[in-house]
């Protein structure tokens, strides 16, 4: 299993890509904070699925549009969410 809380990304296809995350228990809540900055970008994200199992660990996979700024748009949420994570905990 891949580390918590990164996008790691599974496959580039011609239009859309492919990729996972995961969160433990205690970071369980950061999953909505990604997902609402991925569909604040318009038709970025074109599909997710969330899941949950028993121990409390949830599963994020996503397929998102292959668009010219794919790379800058997933970095700057990589810097977005820690900041307001870090923010609410403060």
């Amino acid at each position: 299993m891949s580390q918590e809380g990164t996008l790691n990304i599974e496959s580039l296809s011609g239009s859309s890509i492919e990729a996972t995350m995961w969160f433990g228990p205690m970071r369980a809540k950061e999953c909505s904070i990604w997902l609402l900055h991925l569909l604040d970008h318009p038709n970025f994200l074109e599909r997710f699925v969330c899941k949950r199992n028993t121990q409390g660990k949830v599963k994020l996979k996503l397929t998102l549009k292959k668009r010219s700024d794919w790379e800058s748009l997933l970095g700057d949420i990589k810097l977005t969410v820690p900041l307001l994570i870090t923010r609410t905990k403060g």
